[in-house]
């Protein structure tokens, strides 16, 4: 697994320069990105034995098409937090992120104290927003936050109350 790190930091990296076009600074997008998301991989890899964190790949001829990242029961009331659900941008509606997302489920169910998941997504990620409101997500909060790029954005709170919604899909 910690020879995926690399992968999926440039994988990250090239996903935010594409949803995030028009959000965060271009300046940040164009050279900063790489950095920033290789330092934060970094970090998870080196405490890759965290039994609260859940990192899930889907590889097709030993190459991650996409990622996702969860960290189960991190909020007492909103239970785990899927904090990064990435697919390589050409292969985006191809069914992998709804994969993903299943995969998280089914663990959040069996190894969650807490049956609940959300996530957080930038306001004006109008394409995000509608794959998780074709999940099933509903907003719950909306918060201005400082991002990556020192910015300021509107992100949105995404919530399943009920993971069953995964497994009928």
């Amino acid at each position: 697994m910690a020879r995926d790190e690399p992968a999926i930091a440039r994988l990250h990296a090239d996903s935010w320069r594409t949803a995030y076009r028009g959000i965060l600074r271009d300046d940040f997008l164009d050279d900063t990105v790489v950095a920033n998301r290789r330092e934060l991989w970094s970090t998870r890899f080196s405490e890759i034995g965290r039994e609260d964190q859940l990192i899930l790949v889907s590889e097709e001829r030993g190459e991650i098409q996409a990622f996702a990242c969860a960290f189960l029961d991190a909020d007492p009331e909103w239970g785990t937090l899927l904090d990064n659900l990435h697919v390589i941008p050409g292969l985006k509606g191809k069914g992998l992120g709804r994969q993903l997302m299943a995969a998280v489920a089914e663990n959040v169910r069996q190894h969650a104290d807490h049956s609940r998941l959300h996530l957080w997504v930038y306001e004006q990620n109008t394409q995000a927003r509608g794959f998780y409101e074709r999940l099933g997500g509903v907003i719950t909060d909306s918060v201005a936050e400082e991002a990556p790029d020192g910015s300021r954005v509107n992100a949105l709170r995404y919530v399943w109350q009920e993971l069953s919604f995964f497994a009928r899909r």
